[in-house]
């Protein structure tokens, strides 16, 4: 029985050796899904166009199959994704044989019409079914054309009647561009044989886009037929897209008689040296208050005060010239025609002799003399308490 005995026991022996000598188990990888996008950074995106985020997929145990896109953990509808720049024929996506390894990839989603934030998930499938995700948060905004202005603003002196050109550069926002329409003054010009655009009249307004510009165009020029009547107007573009979005830009243009003359002047104390005291207003140039060429003069000093307060600080007209106080705001560098200084002119209050108070930084004065207008604005006032070399800096149109 001995022999018998030892004999099961080696085979026992090699039984456990050979157990213990087997494969190691398989261990089960799934695949992995990685972006550039930081976890808390916000996608942003305009409305109704392409959010996009890059990602890298790589194999685990098994090769990859597919991805799958949700928004607010809703399956997207294929049509609004884009894979590799391509557009997809289903959600999942199947991956090509080249990409069952791995793959970096841009994946496109187009936005929702809506000033809305969302979630985007994007789930890598293998073939043994097992899923990976990333998600990122969008921020989408609605936006309406985006309006270019490359002319005049404001339109200086144009004459009554004139076609003049407005040019613009238009690029879409959330959706196509579809039409123009332009307003005078804040109301709808109904005359449309007043317009064009890109040289083509206008059969409404508003009016559709050419096809072939309704992706937006670069230098194009609306043509509007200024009024007869003078004065200063107010252009209204407006440019809408498909979906409602619009823009508008507006552009000042003044119909009148361009100025002839446009400078800067010093009127002195005329206590001061001799030839001082007077400004011809004609050229700028300062002068002596009695001579012929001046229109304005100052009106020196009170001898009865002392050398630090007895500059008057007061104008008067000179010669032939009228002088008249402008009470109305406004400021010179939106004076553009002709016909706005006499306008001002007519409106202003009548000076007899000196101004009945100092004259101030800003005040504003037009002086007549013979057929022309001067509009002036006191731009500083410099008094010296030491001597007589007060002074008025004045700017001049006309």
């Amino acid at each position: 029985m001995k022999p018998l005995f030892s004999f099961s026991i080696v085979i026992i022996c090699f039984t456990l050796f050979l157990t213990a000598c087997g494969d190691e188990p398989i261990v089960q990888m799934d695949p992995s899904l990685t972006t550039t996008t930081a976890a808390n950074d916000t996608l942003k995106a305009v409305a109704n166009q392409f959010a996009s985020i890059n990602i890298s997929g790589i194999k685990g145990s098994a090769e990859l199959n597919g991805i799958e896109v949700f928004e607010n953990d809703v399956k997207v509808s294929f049509d609004r994704i884009r894979f590799k720049g391509t557009a997809v024929a289903a959600n999942p996506i199947l991956l090509l044989t080249n990409d069952r390894q791995g793959f970096t990839a841009e994946v496109r989603l187009r936005t929702l019409y809506a000033d809305i934030v969302t979630k985007i998930t994007i789930t890598l499938i293998d073939n043994d079914g097992n899923r990976v995700s990333v998600s990122r948060m969008i921020k989408a905004t609605k936006q309406g054309p985006v309006i270019g202005y490359s002319a005049a603003n404001p339109v200086n002196a144009v004459a009554p009647g004139t076609d003049y050109g407005f040019r613009f550069s238009v690029t879409t926002g959330s959706a196509r561009l579809s039409t123009i329409s332009v307003k005078e003054n804040g109301v709808i010009i109904t005359d449309v044989s007043r317009l064009k655009f890109d040289g083509i009249p206008f059969f409404s307004n508003p009016e559709f886009l050419p096809t072939n510009k309704i992706d937006g165009f670069v230098s194009n020029v609306v043509s509007v037929v200024l009024p007869a009547t003078i004065g200063k107007w107010q252009y209204t573009f407006t440019f809408t897209d498909t979906l409602g979005g619009f823009t508008e830009y507006d552009v000042v243009a003044y119909v009148g008689t361009k100025l002839d003359f446009v400078a800067t002047g010093v009127l002195l104390n005329a206590a001061g040296p001799q030839g001082t005291g007077g400004l011809d207003l004609d050229l700028g140039i300062s002068t002596g208050s009695d001579d012929a060429e001046a229109e304005i003069k100052d009106e020196g000093i009170d001898a009865a005060l002392p050398l630090v307060s007895n500059w008057k600080q007061k104008i008067s007209a000179a010669g032939s010239a009228e002088l008249r106080r402008v009470i109305q705001v406004i400021d010179i560098s939106d004076i553009y025609v002709k016909e706005q200084i006499l306008n001002y002119w007519n409106l202003g209050s009548p000076v007899s002799g000196p101004t009945p108070n100092k004259v101030l930084v800003n005040d504003i004065f037009v002086v007549k003399k013979e057929d022309r207008y001067y509009f002036l604005q006191i731009d500083k006032v410099t008094v010296s308490p030491t001597d007589n070399t007060d002074k008025f800096e004045v700017s001049i149109k006309w």
